[in-house]
């Protein structure tokens, strides 16, 4: 599903830099995300993601892990995502998100749904999982990377070394 959001802090449109996120997530289902501890020490881990249309970052977690602590006291969280370039520092492609990161509820939970299993089909197959996850019932539960701002860069699509510091605006 395509972005709907726009982005400030550039002159390339935002249907171009949305164009180019949407590729850069096509081809990569891992992100590493970053969070940080009681005493501000930095934790990151990876997890698989989906991309929602208000560019929200959806993944599957359990709250018991440090993450998952860390996010339920700490909100903002920052990530990345990237694809391998051919060459050593040619075309580069990749973005580092920053954002608020949560469990998903309600509405939030739905599209995080959505999202996810519409991106790996073979998540949440049985109706009564899909109840479980959106009644927060579930062993583990979805999470929402809503973005607020991100560092852009795709070579391929927006010049090299165009590395593009922008805000969301929903």
């Amino acid at each position: 599903m395509p972005l709907t959001v726009k982005f400030e802090g550039t002159e390339i449109p935002s249907a171009t830099v949305a164009e180019s996120v949407e590729a850069i997530v096509a081809q990569t289902t891992v992100l590493s995300l970053a969070t940080s501890g009681e005493a501000g020490e930095a934790h990151a881990n990876m997890a698989f993601f989906a991309l929602g249309p208000a560019f929200d970052l959806f993944f599957v977690s359990e709250p018991s892990t440090r993450h998952g602590r860390n996010v339920a006291d700490r909100p903002r969280a920052s990530a990345a995502i990237w694809l391998s370039p051919p060459e050593y520092g040619e075309h580069l492609q990749g973005m580092q998100l920053t954002g608020e990161c949560a469990i998903a509820r309600d509405d939030a939970a739905v599209a995080a749904f959505a999202a996810y299993s519409g991106r790996f089909p073979s998540f949440g197959r049985d109706p009564a999982m899909r109840e479980s996850y959106l009644a927060g019932t579930a062993a583990s539960s979805l999470y929402r990377l809503r973005v607020k701002s991100l560092t852009l860069v795709d070579e391929p699509r927006l010049g090299r070394r165009n590395y593009l510091n922008l805000d969301v605006v929903r």
